[in-house]
């Protein structure tokens, strides 16, 4: 997956949040689907790529992404599949993983996973709407408008006093 790509998936992810918790969770009533959907989504991919990055798939997953026949050469651990991204792709960025100072920046990078996703997620809920069904969000600017059906009422006359 690689630290790139794992960005990419948390901030497309953190983008659709509020629009996908407008479908889902508020419509049936669902008040959590967002921390749901937030855990899954970002504790999943922290806990992928730390296992990843410190080995503990190096001898089950890595062997098997290393039969792909388009990959230009071999995926040596987890530390070159997350530093190297795209190597899936034919992309090689030739990081050296080998440095022990990149363990610190794997760490912050892991950690800020759920602070990248609360940032896209918060330009969702300006874009799509809130917590509540009302509010909508600046997406409404691009709704068609609803035209009254034959015989409906939209508004009342008012009263004469």
């Amino acid at each position: 997956m690689g630290f790139v790509t794992s960005f990419i998936i948390i901030s497309t992810a953190g983008f659709w949040a509020y629009a996908l918790y407008h479908r889902f969770g508020l419509s049936k009533g669902h008040k959590l689907w967002l921390a749901y959907y937030a855990i899954f989504i970002v504790g999943g991919l922290m806990v992928f790529d730390f296992l990843m990055y410190f080995g503990f798939f190096d001898t089950s997953v890595i062997p098997l992404i290393n039969t792909i026949p388009w990959l230009p050469e071999e995926i040596q651990s987890g530390r070159d599949f997350m530093w190297n991204s795209f190597q899936l792709i034919g992309i090689d960025w030739n990081i050296n993983y080998t440095d022990n100072g990149l363990n610190f920046i794997a760490i912050v990078l892991i950690i800020s996973y759920p602070m990248w996703f609360k940032f896209f997620s918060n330009g969702s809920r300006m874009l799509f709407g809130g917590n509540e069904p009302y509010l909508v969000g600046s997406w409404y600017l691009f709704e068609p408008t609803h035209k009254p059906k034959e015989g409906e009422k939209v508004a009342q006359q008012p009263k004469e006093t």
